[in-house]
């Protein structure tokens, strides 16, 4: 395997392929180790992660285990170019190239109306025993502890599998239980995790009770703008859906409109943001879970209603996550190659239990 290196002073650039870290981020899967990122992407093979690296000393302590004990002095002694490489213990390999792939699902998993919801709780299993693997890798000492935290629901999750996935569930459970008591960390019970799940689809329904009428006023304009994935946490909002805008004037009062489709798993349970217009025209909208959609209004000044068509932008976004000014909009060919690949794994033998359990409820 041919493998290029780049040393700069402290920072050093490793990949097996001819770019540098220059992928869109729906179509890059990182783990952060120490002193430095290990990267691919996600929806073709890799035999090895790439790596930029900011310090070295510090990933002095993994190079080896990753690319092999003669490219890591190579990368220590700043040597450059393109070399033949071992690469170094594969255990350790596969468990980062799995960790990346588990934690670019949490990050970009694009449900909606072609690609089923994972289920976060299974996916948090998985990416707890993934990260105990490379816990020595890892920039963050708490990975595997947080992980088990947002997998304390694991038993409910586990009892809706399909008896094809059940013996796999089981074993997912008995090592995660033997983990979970290494780390102290206690798993909730089945009950805990289904009273949750029951609460968040009552509060849906009440919502959704609570719908207004959208038939009032006189449609003044409308129109729709893609919400861009890494503005929005992934499963909150249908990957492939559109936001939808309307401006509506009655008794002299204008209203801005604003719907967008959600998905249906707890992660979407949560409440949005929308800006409408140029930043300083300063109308921003709070969009909340109303059934099947966030939905949000507010009353706009009356410039609002002659913005010329090229003014007459949307942006969607969880302000935690995109508090800066919208960038460019995703690319659709990105977009629809995450799509595909998340299509196909649902129906693969070797994707993670969440993939495959998402496939199931299809």
């Amino acid at each position: 395997m041919t493998l290029r290196i780049r040393v700069q002073g402290d920072l050093a650039h490793l990949s097996s392929a001819d770019g540098a870290f220059d992928r869109a981020p729906c179509l890059t899967a990182v783990v952060e180790v120490r002193g430095g990122l290990l990267h691919g992407d996600p929806t073709g093979p890799a035999a090895l992660p790439d790596a930029d690296i900011d310090d070295v000393d510090a990933a002095s302590a993994w190079l080896a285990d990753v690319y092999g004990p003669e490219t890591a002095d190579a990368v220590i002694r700043g040597v450059h170019g393109a070399t033949r490489i071992e690469p170094g213990d594969q255990t350790v390999i596969d468990a980062v190239l799995r960790l990346a792939r588990l934690t670019w699902t949490r990050a970009w998993w694009p449900a909606g109306a072609r690609v089923p919801a994972v289920d976060p709780v299974l996916l948090a299993a998985e990416i707890a025993l993934a990260a105990h693997a490379v816990e020595h890798l890892l920039d963050d000492d708490l990975a595997t502890e947080r992980a088990l935290a947002d997998a304390a629901g694991i038993a409910s999750a586990l009892a809706a599998l399909p008896p094809a996935l059940a013996a796999e569930g089981e074993r997912l459970l008995s090592a995660l239980t033997a983990l979970s008591e290494d780390y102290g960390v206690a798993l909730d019970p089945a009950e805990t995790a289904a009273a949750d799940a029951a609460q968040v689809r009552q509060e849906w329904a009440l919502a959704a009770g609570g719908a207004r009428d959208a038939s009032d006023g006189i449609e003044v304009a409308s129109g729709s703008a893609a919400v861009r994935w890494g503005d929005v946490p992934a499963q909150t909002v249908d990957a492939e859906a559109e936001a939808r805008w309307t401006l509506r004037q009655s008794a002299g009062v204008a209203t801005l409109r604003v719907e967008v489709p959600a998905v249906d798993a707890p992660s979407s349970g949560r409440t949005l943001a929308a800006r409408f217009g140029p930043a300083e025209l300063g109308v921003d909208v709070a969009l909340r879970r109303d059934g099947a959609l966030f939905r949000g209004e507010a009353e706009v000044p009356a410039s609002a209603l002659f913005l010329p068509a090229g003014e007459r932008l949307l942006w969607v976004r969880d302000p935690l996550l995109s508090p800066a000014d919208a960038d460019a909009p995703d690319s659709a060919a990105d977009r629809e190659r995450v799509l595909s690949v998340a299509a196909a794994r649902i129906l693969s033998p070797d994707a993670s239990l969440a993939e495959r359990a998402a496939g199931s409820s299809r």
